[in-house]
């Protein structure tokens, strides 16, 4: 292979941008390593904001007419409870009882010193917890507090500041294992006198970044908030839409509502639709703006007179985005997974799902990953080996179309017509090397996809990668400047040679821009995919090594073929 001075050019602009990417980024405030506590806005009560910078509600709601602010003295705070299982551990605040933060004892953060915390406060108001937007709540006191095995129930008498007072009645229950809880409320109003309830709310959690929660690096962010309406339409809102985009107006009906990041989701559910909630609100840590999405549970204006209550029942999951976990939850849920664009998706599930019942088979996602590729390109056999075939067609017809490109330079339509000509005469599809390598990209997207999004994957080590989620880091090599230093990944090295020998064995006929691209392609995929999750690029290698070996066997199949063809006299 030679190397001209422009490719060389080329490759060491590759280089710079390798070495010097991460520090800059760094350096700009794109990457912070820990960025400072955010600045939350949040609106008064009982008012409607506008704007993204403040929270919002997915349609304006009357507010009742001033009163008088009664100061009402809150009851003593009482410590928090923890209701555990053996996949999560629960941790709720009695006075304003609400889910403040699920601990997930089988995944741990980045630096593996402590499990995930789901957050649920992020926004300020807790999971599962009721309020009236329209009037504060305060707790003057709590009648019963009381924790059996898997289930907490909680009493707490409530004053508000327009003299209303009334009972709330609530319970968390979860099983000896999962990521569901079960929760129950029931509103008595056991005073003398009618009590209204303007905007009352089930807030159904929120959900910090990934990167935020893990403290992992993270390539692409995915954060949504996600639904299902009683007609059966699947709305996601992906972050940063504008208002018009992401607030519904009037708020629908919907059978389960949730917010996923990259691995984890949490998702609101009941037997009846409930109207949803909407909120939104921005943080600012430095140069770094992120954005927080709530969804829940809005209830219509009611009034409950003396002795009235109102009780309903509601499931929560607060868990990682597995499929099996989804389906047994809600099965519509799984959508949330969001491997991959479009109907890719479904396909992306189902590779996900074989990769997860091979690793039951032989008791390593590493292996399975090999498996799964090798099954794939198997699949894909001969379509690869027809297109391989066509390519190398075109390639000993290369030497006539060059002869006919500059005899007909002159003449670009009757350059084109003997073109065809020749295509015939030889036999070749000038499309035959493209069209079976564009059938196999869908299903090359979905396996992409499927790796990049499988919690299965995440600190899962396999050979020398310490973290299948990650980049397969051995060493890293000190630059002197400016701190810099650049990592060693032997997996996405193996992959670029092994890119350089199939490009060599593979037969093309270009042109010399052409040349130069194919040349400088494997370096530009080094640079771009150097920091690449090792699930990712053991897939690669993988697929490269498949590649060789099957364009080699092409090979010598071929040379065996021309070598037994009759010659001289005895050819036909």
């Amino acid at each position: 292979m030679k190397f001209d001075r422009e490719t060389l050019i080329g490759i060491a602009i590759c280089l710079v941008v390798l070495f010097g990417w991460e520090p800059f980024a760094k350096w700009m405030g794109w990457l912070p390593a820990s960025p400072p506590a955010a600045v939350i806005q949040q609106p008064a009560a009982g008012t409607v904001p506008k704007g993204p910078e403040t929270s919002s509600v997915s349609a304006p709601v009357p507010v009742p007419e001033p009163v008088p602010v009664v100061e009402i003295k809150s009851a003593p705070p009482l410590p928090p409870v923890t209701l555990a299982n053996t996949d999560m551990e629960l941790t709720i605040e009695p006075l304003t009882g609400s889910l403040r933060a699920v601990e997930l004892d089988r995944y741990l953060n980045a630096a593996r010193n402590a499990n995930i915390v789901l957050d649920q406060t992020y926004s300020g108001t807790g999971a599962l917890s009721l309020s009236d937007l329209a009037t504060p709540w305060v707790t003057t006191g709590i009648t019963e507090s009381r924790l059996e095995k898997e289930r907490y129930f909680l009493t707490r008498e409530i004053r508000t500041s327009n003299g209303g007072k009334f009972r709330v009645s609530e319970s968390w229950q979860i099983e000896a294992a999962g990521y569901e809880t079960k929760y129950t409320f029931t509103i008595l109003n056991d005073s003398d006198r009618p009590v209204s309830f303007s905007r009352l709310v089930l807030n159904g959690g929120d959900l910090a970044p990934w990167a935020k929660v893990s403290g992992d690096k993270v390539r692409i962010p995915s954060f949504r908030m996600d639904f299902m309406t009683v007609n059966g339409k699947f709305v996601d809102i992906k972050e940063g839409k504008e208002d018009s985009d992401y607030f519904r107006n009037p708020p629908p009906l919907v059978t389960w509502a949730g917010i996923s990041n990259k691995y984890f989701s949490v998702l609101l559910t009941a037997a009846e639709p409930f109207t949803l909630y909407q909120k939104r609100q921005i943080h600012f840590a430095g140069k770094v703006r992120e954005e927080t999405m709530s969804v829940g549970a809005a209830f219509p204006a009611f009034l409950l007179n003396p002795g009235e209550k109102k009780s309903q029942e509601f499931r929560y999951y607060s868990g990682p985005k597995v499929i099996a976990l989804l389906d047994s939850f809600d099965p519509s849920t799984a959508r949330v997974m969001h491997l991959a664009w479009g109907p890719l998706d479904y396909l992306a599930r189902l590779l996900l799902w074989i990769l997860v019942k091979l690793q039951a088979v032989c008791g390593s996602y590493g292996i399975s990953i090999i498996i799964l590729t090798l099954l794939v390109r198997l699949l894909f056999y001969p379509v690869t080996a027809k297109a391989n075939a066509s390519m190398k067609k075109m390639q000993a017809v290369g030497p006539k179309l060059k002869e006919l490109r500059d005899k007909y330079k002159d003449n670009p339509q009757l350059l084109n017509t003997k073109t065809m000509e020749l295509y015939r005469a030889e036999g070749v599809n000038p499309f035959g090397g493209c069209l079976p390598i564009l059938l196999q990209i869908p299903v090359f997207f979905a396996l992409y996809a499927t790796l990049d999004g499988a919690v299965e994957l995440r600190q899962v080590p396999f050979l020398w990668a310490h973290d299948l989620a990650a980049a397969d880091t051995v060493a890293r090599i000190p630059l002197f400047l400016f701190g810099w230093s650049l990592p060693i990944n032997p997996l996405v090295i193996a992959m670029t040679v092994l890119m350089v020998i199939q490009q060599h064995m593979t037969p093309m006929s270009l042109d010399p821009i052409q040349k130069k691209m194919m040349t400088l392609m494997p370096v530009v995929m080094l640079v771009i995919l150097y920091d690449l999750p090792s699930g990712l690029t053991l897939y690669w290698t993988v697929s490269n090594l498949f590649s060789i070996i099957q364009l080699r066997l092409q090979q010598r199949n071929s040379q065996i073929v021309q070598g037994s063809a009759p010659v001289g006299k005895d050819a036909k």
